[in-house]
């Protein structure tokens, strides 16, 4: 089973920290809910949540209203357990993996802190999976804790992305005995329940064993509610609600006042969602209007807190209306023990939206549009966006998806920027420049190289029809920049370099701009692989300091990385030591140790260390270094690392292993169009491991192929899709086509199994 793969852009833009960067509500989404006071005992449900506390896994499945939560609440407060409770209530943008593991990793930490650290690296590190870095990491530290605690995923049903129930799959599948995994959910997950069942691994929780009992709903109706009603009534209720509490409830704050009891008993029937209907408007229409208006204004909001219903309700005492709504038993739930933030029960609040649709559908984008300003001003920039998009204020969700986008790839949340973007028309999108450059960005962070060639061009195919467009940050500059990192990325260092002059030019003499820190390693990496050290090393140093200035970790130790590699080129081992150390402490101080732009800094110690004596621990370290390297997709650093990795196997009398890292490191440099110097580090390499080094093949018309040319002619014997030969050459499809056809001319040929069938005769095969 595989994790989710999760990948951040090595050298997308950092902006300075901002409130953004921490959520207003994420710590209510880590509070466990307290029981209410007079909530009614449910002491026979929590044994049995207790005894199956051996288990792998607690169900609560049953619809909305059924008390789940209620229930989880009580079961953390009662004496008789005593593990702690780390508890995540889930919403819908939880659907991204890293926020959705970050929250996880975040709730295990409310028992015990710092848990998870090297896990939480890994996840924001690129080209890492859940399944294969990140899972076992945590799993690893929550095996030796010393004492159990149970983890609860609340509210589950929101989560629809598959690579999460992977995941939550193999935790579950890993899970160590001090960890017992609760999930609520309104329907069966897509988990192995049948699997846990036949193991008896499974606890389960249904709507058969949460409705009331007869003596549980007089409780409930009598002692909470305060109705006084006789038997009868109680067991009326309980028979038309089957025990529902939801039903329960509604019913009961319908019967308050009321002086014809019994006859309003027997006048409804059927199922849940009819007495939804039916009490819901019940209970709503008995409010005063100012109540009335508040609760339908404050609907379109999933958590509510004083200041935030003000603003959006227009409602200088709506703390006080909170409180009191809580108080009456109006639905309404505190989520901490503040009683700082609440939100309506989901039932009740999906009736209040309806009622608002219906009632006043013109007020519904005015209301987003407050909501969105008030989280804008609170720093919260994800529920500022999708409020603003709930608005269908598509300008102002623009312009807060322009400003902080690379904020959040900095942070992995790569699913979460692609949503907004989803989110929005998809005409908007294509008209919008900066939103092109966005998608490009994306485009560079998921390895698809293609899709950055198609929407760079749409950005700048506008930029150039809307000369005013893209200030923020400069759309000229981005574009530049970005056009650099794709050329750098592709493996054609020449035009790289072209790119990066561009972007510098654009940048001098105009404001401070956030593709500065960006564009400046690639030019000075660029510059190193095509040959021109001196430039290279006073465009990297320039480069380090502004990344440092600007808080840019990542672009700081990817140019230092690069100034690492230059001096141990020169010879100058204790000089690339201390850059190659630099790179590696920024790395770990600011949790990068697993990002793939450590790779240079990595194979370069291990050189280091390989000159120096030390063959076994250089082996480990540019092993490390190619590992990182493949999970980007720079065809320049995955060759270098495996050049390295295979000299110092040759050294270690390895040749079998040496040989087949040469072949790989020949197709990595044969996938680049223009790989400067790496192809003289090859041919180095071709002859310590005593191969002749390759000399271009003559084709059947008597034109040289090229060595990129070469190693898509060797894939295109295989069975390998043209996609899948990009893949494994590192190289974008368009690319490969290019090539293709490029081999075709020269072999003389129309198809692919021709090409195959001469090039043998040529023995170029």
């Amino acid at each position: 089973m595989e994790g989710a793969a999760v990948t951040v852009g090595a050298l997308s833009a950092a902006a300075p920290p901002t409130r953004g960067s921490a959520p207003v509500l994420a710590e209510t989404k880590l509070q466990i809910p307290a029981p209410r006071a007079d909530a009614v005992p449910r002491e026979a449900l929590v044994g049995v949540l207790i005894a199956g506390g051996g288990t792998r896994l607690t169900l609560v499945d049953a619809p909305p209203g059924s008390g789940k939560t209620s229930l989880l609440s009580q079961w953390n407060a009662d004496p008789r357990e005593e593990r702690p409770f780390a508890w995540i209530s889930l919403d819908g943008g939880d659907n991204d993996p890293v926020r959705f593991w970050d929250g996880v990793i975040a709730a295990l930490r409310t028992v015990v802190p710092d848990t998870g650290a090297d896990a939480q690296t890994a996840l924001h590190s690129p080209g890492t999976t859940v399944g294969d870095h990140v899972l076992p990491l945590l799993v690893n530290e929550l095996a030796a804790l010393a004492k159990p605690l149970v983890l609860v995923l609340d509210d589950y049903h929101v989560v629809s992305n598959e690579a999460l129930h992977d995941g939550v799959a193999l935790l579950i599948e890993r899970l160590p005995a001090t960890v017992h995994l609760v999930i609520s959910t309104r329907s069966d997950p897509a988990l192995p329940l049948g699997r846990l069942r036949a193991r008896a691994q499974l606890t389960e929780i249904r709507i058969g064993e949460l409705r009331f009992s007869r003596d549980e709903a007089e409780r409930f109706l009598n002692d909470v509610l305060g109705l006084d009603l006789e038997a009868r009534d109680v067991a009326r209720l309980q028979e038309r609600t089957e025990g529902w509490v939801a039903g329960l409830q509604l019913a009961g704050l319908s019967l308050r006042g009321r002086e014809d009891r019994a006859a309003f008993i027997e006048s409804f029937a059927g199922d849940d969602r009819q007495i939804v209907d039916y009490l819901g408007f019940e209970v709503l229409d008995d409010q005063s209007q100012t109540v009335r208006d508040f609760m339908l204004r404050t609907s379109i909001l999933d958590r509510l807190s004083g200041p935030l219903c003000a603003h959006v309700a227009e409602m200088d005492d709506a703390a006080q209306l909170l409180a009191a709504l809580e108080h009456a038993n109006l639905f309404v739930l505190a989520l901490d023990s503040k009683r700082d933030w609440y939100r309506y029960h989901q039932l009740f609040a999906e009736l209040l939206r309806h009622e608002l649709a219906q009632a006043h559908p013109d007020l519904i984008p005015s209301l987003h549009r407050r909501a969105a300003e008030w989280y804008r001003n609170e720093g919260a920039i994800h529920e500022a966006i999708e409020h603003a998009t709930a608005a269908s204020d598509f300008a102002y969700a623009i312009e807060l998806i322009t400003m902080h986008w690379y904020e959040f790839l900095q942070r992995g949340r790569l699913e979460t920027v692609a949503g907004w973007i989803d989110g929005l028309p998809a005409s908007t999108v294509t008209n919008e420049p900066n939103l092109c450059l966005t998608k490009a960005w994306l485009g560079v962070n998921m390895g698809r190289l293609d899709l950055v060639d198609r929407w760079l061009g749409a950005a700048e195919r506008l930029a150039a029809e809307r000369p005013d467009a893209g200030q923020l940050p400069p759309l000229e500059s981005g574009i530049a920049s970005l056009r650099a990192i794709h050329r750098y990325m592709g493996g054609n260092v020449g035009a790289a370099v072209d790119a990066g002059r561009h972007a510098l030019d654009l940048e001098r003499g105009g404001p401070a701009s956030p593709w500065r820190p960006v564009g400046c390693p690639v030019l000075g990496l660029a510059l190193h692989w095509r040959g021109h050290a001196d430039d290279a090393l006073a465009t990297l140093s320039d480069a380090a300091r502004i990344a440092g200035e600007d808080g840019n970790h990542l672009a700081a130790m990817h140019a230092s990385g690069g100034i690492a590699a230059i001096v141990y080129q020169r010879g100058d081992l204790e000089a690339a030591e201390h850059y190659a150390a630099q790179a590696t402490a920024i790395a770990h101080e600011h949790g990068l140790g697993e990002h793939w732009a450590g790779s240079l800094s990595a194979a370069v110690l291990g050189q280091v260390l390989d000159r120096r004596g030390h063959v076994d621990e250089a082996d480990r370290a540019i092993a490390h270094a190619v590992e990182l390297a493949n999970r980007g997709v720079a065809l320049v650093e995955i060759a270098y690392g495996l050049v390295a990795l295979a000299e110092v196997r040759h050294e270690r009398g390895r040749n079998d292993e040496a040989q087949l890292l040469r072949q790989r490191a020949r197709a990595a440099v044969g996938g680049c169009a223009d790989a400067g110097i790496l192809g003289e580090l090859m041919m180095r390499l071709e002859r310590r491991l005593a191969v002749e080094p390759q000399a271009a093949p003559t084709s059947g018309t008597g034109e040289p192929l090229s060595d990129a040319e070469l190693a898509v002619l060797r894939l295109l014997r295989s069975d390998l899709s043209q996609r899948e030969i990009g893949a494994e050459l590192f190289i974008s499809l368009n690319t490969v086509k290019t090539h293709a056809r490029n081999i075709y001319r020269k072999l003389a040929v129309a198809t692919r199994a021709d090409a195959v069938s001469r090039a043998r005769d040529l023995e170029l095969l």
